[in-house]
């Protein structure tokens, strides 16, 4: 089984996370040098969020190239397929054509291996990588409250004054990744760091979203000429590193578990689910209903039927 692209991405990731620390690491032993440590340290600033940004648009692309060379298009998820289709509508069509347009394109498509285009995925009218964009491109793969999920998960403990502790936690995601990565369909499962399940999803904002827009604020004012000091020293943005590390395995694990194929039940099993009626998800029942998910969409524990699975993600067509 070949490696998929992704997988094959995170040899870069590394790179470009080395590339930063070699700015630092010469920023430190510059460090009685006043004007050299400051122009490394603001350098690996605007470097630091350059590769954070390139890395999840890289991530997207590898994501999108593992769906086209894996499956066809009824096999993927309808979220996935609905901002495909974004590709193809313009942008002043009503609600009601596009939904016409989007069953159309389907059934035009359906048949065919998956040509997925990435451009509607990253296509978002502010190029920063800001929490909202961030969310945003999570958002066409069927993402939502990212950040939200992810505060008060294990992925805190970046918040903390325990370096070593946070790189073993960098180090285990980074593991993890690589792993469950190797093949498609992908094994990633985001409770591997244990994510929080919010049901009343406030608008606060998130201790990594503060993080983010403070550390993009600071670069801007550094690139537009709008400080000539040193927003961080060597230590601050070697934190920030290890964060925004930490930040792209948390976005890797988030899209490629979206991003497996769908489960299309045969018609005797279809049968057999439409005749009997779905019961309170509170007593372990075969078939849970996801709230959260859209019509057509749930999650299935058939363990009796197919053993071989313990959990089938089903997506059907619009």
């Amino acid at each position: 089984m070949s490696q998929t692209f992704i997988n094959a991405r995170l040899d870069q990731i590394e790179k470009r996370f080395n590339e930063v620390q070699l700015l630092l690491d010469l920023a430190l032993i510059s460090i009685d040098n006043e004007d050299a440590y400051r122009a490394l340290c603001r350098s690996a600033h605007v470097l630091l969020v350059s590769h954070f940004e390139g890395l999840y648009k890289e991530i997207c692309r590898d994501v999108i190239d593992d769906i086209n060379m894996n499956t066809s298009f009824f096999e993927v998820k309808k979220n996935i397929f609905n901002s495909h289709c974004e590709y193809f509508i313009h942008t002043k069509e009503s609600d009601k054509s596009v939904t016409n347009i989007k069953l159309r394109l389907w059934e035009a498509f359906k048949e065919y291996p998956s040509k997925l285009r990435v451009e509607p995925f990253l296509f978002v009218d502010n190029k920063n990588p800001t929490p909202v964009i961030v969310e945003t491109i999570l958002g066409k793969f069927g993402i939502r409250n990212f950040f939200k999920s992810i505060e008060g998960s294990d992925l805190d403990l970046v918040f903390e004054d325990q370096k070593s502790a946070i790189n073993k936690l960098r180090n285990r995601l980074s593991f993890y990744v690589q792993k469950s990565t190797n093949a498609y369909p992908y094994t990633v499962d985001t409770s591997f760091y244990n994510p929080k399940i919010k049901e009343d999803c406030k608008k606060n904002i998130t201790l990594w979203e503060d993080f983010l827009n403070n550390f993009l604020k600071e670069r801007h004012n550094i690139i537009h000429g709008n400080t000539i000091g040193n927003p961080n020293d060597n230590e601050s943005l070697s934190k920030a590193k290890i964060k925004l590390e930490i930040l792209i395995y948390a976005f890797i694990i988030n899209i490629c578990s979206v991003a497996n194929p769908t489960f299309l039940l045969n018609e005797e099993m279809q049968s057999s689910l439409d005749e009997n009626q779905m019961p309170s998800p509170y007593d372990e029942p075969e078939i849970l209903i996801d709230d959260d998910s859209e019509p057509a969409m749930a999650t299935i524990e058939q363990k009796s039927q197919l053993p071989f699975l313990a959990s089938i993600v089903l997506d059907l067509p619009i």
